[in-house]
């Protein structure tokens, strides 16, 4: 690799981050994690942009249902992406059945060429792991962000001449309806990434890369990517990391069974997928679970966790995911202190276990609490306590201050793009 594509490509003294707050719970997330990150003086000027449904409940109404202008990403903030050193996404809604829908995320992985599906799963001290034993886990995976089954290639109804492609596709002439989505992979898509992990694993002193396929049923996909993964693990032998491939099923087994054997992890984008949500539950659930799509470019970071449209505005979410997140995109900038602390503080917060200062999940997943609806902490009330670990003078007048700040940020009540 000529650079290393996980740190922002040019340091500066000041960095401009596109910031979006989402669809529906979306909007609190990014609330609590600005009122954290506005209280950390943190040299970045932040810029807004708005994706997802709310986008495209806006583009309908303003041309028309069935319009091609219609989006859930508007020009506007494709310029704001691309102009800017980094972005802090909240989550986004998205809905089946919708005609002409398209995913915002997906449209900006492959429009920016986001190939890197970065996600850490890490046991937090004071949380813990619902496994027995309590192992310690620390892994990361390398999700494969551009290709696969997410190539949006896809036939429905299917074309007849597509049944004379394969002789496989003879039995199927007679089976009613069908649809067809092509899993594609290329050899670049597979050894950017695989690279991408070894990469990773040297520069942080970890030892094995663990390749995750189904390349004996699979063969041509799979085993495109098995290939590429044994031919470079020979070429990092040297630097003491062993590359171990994998059935995908088998992988799922064991993280279960000894997920602490596991550092690095790289596999394709549905087995990605599938597996970071695995560990994610291994590790406090998708309310702790961070996420960043990065490519050679510039880098987009998302929560893992969804948008939660039935909490939409009531400040019930945990801001873990999104705090861990924006440490994430600190130190793709460089800011690794400044990241460091915000893991800190959400570990002391949680060690503290003080009244109202941990949400509703944390209380009854992880507390055991028989009263944790009435003893649950806001949003805002939790990142203001993980802030005040940071910032211990941040009370009164000055913390009111930024909480009406990151709340002016974030009204859901305005949104940019589409404009005339």
């Amino acid at each position: 690799m000529s650079r290393n594509v996980l740190k922002v490509k040019e340091r500066k003294d000041r960095y401009k981050v596109c910031y979006m707050p989402g669809d529906d719970s979306g909007f609190d997330m990014m609330e609590g994690a600005l009122v954290v990150l506005l209280s950390m003086d943190l040299p970045i000027d932040w810029v807004r942009a708005d994706l997802g449904w709310c986008m495209w409940e806006k583009s309908v109404n303003k041309f028309g249902q069935g319009d091609p202008r219609c989006n859930t990403v508007p020009p506007e903030t494709i310029d704001k992406i691309r102009s800017s050193d980094a972005t802090l996404m909240a989550a986004i809604t998205s809905k089946s059945g919708v005609k002409g829908f398209k995913s915002a995320i997906l449209q900006m992985r492959q429009l920016f060429d986001l190939y890197i599906n970065l996600r850490p799963a890490k046991t937090l001290p004071d949380l813990g792991s619902p496994l027995k034993g309590d192992p310690k886990i620390d892994l990361v995976l390398f999700r494969e962000n551009t290709e696969d089954l997410y190539s949006a290639v896809e036939f429905h109804p299917l074309p007849e001449e597509m049944f004379n492609l394969h002789k496989g596709m003879e039995r199927f002439r007679k089976m009613g309806d069908v649809a067809v989505s092509w899993r594609v992979f290329s050899s670049v898509g597979c050894e950017r990434i695989i690279r991408a992990a070894f990469e990773y694993a040297k520069s942080t002193g970890r030892t094995k890369v663990h390749c995750c396929n189904k390349a004996n049923v699979i063969r041509e996909t799979d085993g495109m990517m098995k290939r590429i993964f044994l031919e470079v693990a020979k070429e990092y032998e040297q630097y003491g990391i062993t590359g171990i491939e994998e059935n995908a099923d088998a992988t799922a087994m064991w993280l279960i069974k000894n997920p602490q054997d596991y550092q690095v992890i790289v596999t394709s984008n549905v087995f990605g997928d599938i597996l970071s949500d695995e560990a994610s539950q291994l590790t406090g659930g998708l309310g702790f679970a961070p996420s960043g799509n990065i490519g050679e470019n510039t880098a987009i970071f998302e929560p893992c966790s969804g948008s939660v449209p039935k909490y939409a505005h009531q400040y019930r979410v945990n801001p873990s995911a999104m705090l861990l997140t924006s440490k994430m995109m600190l130190e793709y900038l460089g800011l690794d202190q400044a990241g460091q602390k915000i893991e800190w503080a959400i570990n002391e917060v949680l060690k503290e276990n003080r009244p109202k200062t941990l949400t509703y999940d944390i209380l009854r997943d992880f507390r055991n609490d028989p009263d944790w609806e009435r003893n649950a902490a806001s949003t805002i009330e939790m990142a203001t306590a993980i802030a005040q670990k940071i910032n211990p003078s941040l009370t009164d007048s000055t913390l009111e201050d930024i909480k009406a700040k990151a709340r002016e940020m974030c009204d859901w009540t305005k949104t940019f793009g589409f404009e005339d």
